[in-house]
C-alpha cells in the first residue's frame, strides 16, 4: 500500500510539473505564429511545427515516473528552444556540448525546466541577453549535465534560499521539483 500510494504520489507530481506551462509562453509563442504569418510562411510553418512538437512531448504521460531516453528531453528542450529564439532572435545565443550519449535515461522534464530558469531569470533579465551552453558529459560512471547561462548571476545566499525553499512555495517550483526527482533516483 505505502509503494502504491508512493507510486500515485510520482505520478500526480510529474502531471503537476507538465501543467506549469506558463499562460505568457503559449500566448508569446502564438503570437509570434500570428507575426510571422505575414512575413514568412515557412518559418511560421516551422514554429508551428515546433510548438505542436514541443506540447506533444510535455503531455506525454508514458512512464512519468520512471526514467526516458535522454533524446526525449533533448527533443523538448530543442522545440523549446526554436520557440524562444524565434521570439528572442540575436538576444538567445545556445551553444550544445554533447557527448553521445544514446544510452542515457533521465527523469522526465529535468533539462528543460533548468533551460526555461535560464532563459527567464539568466540572460533575458539583460537588455541584450546572452548565451545558454547545454552540456552533457558521459564519464564512466556517471554522466554530467549542465546548462549554464552568462546572465546576471546569482549570489550564495540567493542559490542557498533557492534549494532550502519548500516544495509547496510558489516561486522555484520547477528546481525544487528538478531537484528532489534526480535525488529521488539517483541519490
Amino acid at each position: 500500500t505505502i509503494k502504491q500510494s508512493v507510486r500515485e504520489q510520482l505520478r500526480l507530481e510529474a502531471a503537476w510539473l507538465q501543467a506549469q506551462i506558463q499562460p505568457h509562453f503559449l500566448f508569446n509563442a502564438l503570437s509570434a505564429v500570428t507575426a510571422l504569418s505575414d512575413i514568412n510562411l515557412d518559418k511560421m510553418r516551422d514554429l508551428l511545427y515546433e510548438f505542436s512538437n514541443f506540447l506533444r512531448n510535455k503531455f506525454k504521460f508514458e512512464d512519468m515516473d520512471g526514467l526516458v531516453p535522454i533524446e526525449t528531453e533533448l527533443s523538448l528542450v530543442r522545440s523549446y528552444l526554436y520557440i524562444e529564439k524565434v521570439r528572442f532572435e540575436e538576444r538567445l545565443q545556445v551553444v550544445w556540448e554533447i557527448d553521445d550519449c544514446e544510452d542515457v535515461k533521465i527523469p522526465f522534464l529535468t533539462i528543460q525546466p533548468l533551460v526555461e530558469n535560464a532563459i527567464k531569470h539568466g540572460v533575458m533579465n539583460r537588455i541584450r541577453g546572452g548565451e545558454i551552453t547545454i552540456r552533457i558529459s558521459v564519464q564512466e560512471t556517471h554522466v554530467e549535465i549542465t546548462v549554464e547561462d552568462d546572465g546576471i548571476g546569482m549570489d550564495e545566499d540567493q542559490i542557498q534560499r533557492l534549494l532550502e525553499r519548500k516544495a509547496d512555495s510558489r516561486s522555484g517550483v520547477g528546481l525544487i521539483n528538478t531537484d528532489q526527482r534526480l535525488k529521488r533516483h539517483f541519490g
